[in-house]
């Protein structure tokens, strides 16, 4: 029971790779960029391995009648296609994929091209890939195959958890940038205050002079933030097209701010390198 678990296991952490790789090459050819598809950062997409367990154990007692398996498998894999697009949305307010533009679809969540598409998916894995692969994995030594799979499980683990916890901080992350905003322009109206008096008291100047130091390390770690909600968001939009909430369009119309960050940001680099060579 532990080995054939452990075996699972194994299958899972390979076709969740294998699937993003034929994923991305697929996306990357056909829309002309490199894109890292999936929802997690690394080369993993779960789904694909999900869908490789549900064959192994599910469909493998029609693999002696083709006919079957193609039905068994287009209606199976619709299903969990179907039910791993209404946790996603439920989970994070936003459709991950759209098939709406598909003639012959459900809610926009599975579509008639796709079900065949499993069909014929559930038939060469079982007769062809799967097959290939076990041979493969039974040549391999079963200490280092421990090794690999329990290190690829743990990076696994952490990344569904850093994934997850990014996408469900968006909002909060929205919310501190408008903090860090609200209290600039408190700060820089304190400024103008201070400053009108600053030429007759030296002490309003000092006082000044502090309050935008404190400005710069607010618009600092307002930056941040902004910067690594584009990155996170937009690797995400590149990864599905379809995905769309109000707070992603607000992060994705930073992009001129962003890119006025990065290059005030890549001044100061230069400026730090060059003294740095003085020295």
């Amino acid at each position: 029971m532990g080995k054939q678990l452990f075996l699972l296991l194994t299958y899972f952490i390979i076709y969740s790779v294998l699937g993003w790789v034929m994923e991305s090459i697929f996306r990357s050819v056909s829309e002309k960029k490199i894109i890292n598809t999936g929802f997690l950062k690394g080369p993993i997409c779960p789904i694909y391995g999900f869908g490789a367990i549900i064959m192994i154990t599910i469909l493998s007692r029609f693999s002696n009648n083709i006919v079957l398996l193609f039905i068994a498998s287009v209606v199976i894999l619709t299903f969990w296609e179907y039910i791993v697009g209404v946790l996603l949305e439920k989970m994070f307010h936003t459709k991950y994929w759209d098939y709406s533009d598909h003639k012959i679809n459900f809610q926009g969540r599975i579509c008639l091209t796709n079900s065949i598409y499993w069909g014929i998916l559930g038939v060469v894995f079982l007769k062809f890939i799967h097959p290939f692969m076990q041979e493969l994995v039974g040549k391999i030594n079963i200490d280092i195959l421990y090794f690999v799979i329990a290190i690829s499980s743990l990076v696994f683990v952490v990344d569904v958890i850093t994934s997850v916890v990014k996408v469900l901080n968006i909002q909060k992350a929205l919310e501190k940038v408008e903090e860090l905003n609200n209290e600039i322009k408190e700060k820089l109206n304190e400024i103008k205050m201070a400053a009108k008096e600053a030429e007759k008291n030296a002490e309003k100047l000092v006082v000044t002079e502090n309050i935008q130091k404190l400005v710069d390390d607010l618009n600092k770690k307002r930056n941040k933030i902004i910067i690594r909600l584009y990155k996170n968001v937009s690797r995400l939009k590149k990864a599905f097209p379809a995905i769309d909430t109000k707070e992603i369009r607000e992060i994705l119309n930073k992009k001129i701010e962003f890119k006025k960050i990065g290059k005030i940001k890549t001044k100061k680099e230069k400026k730090n390198k060059k003294d740095a060579k003085k020295k």
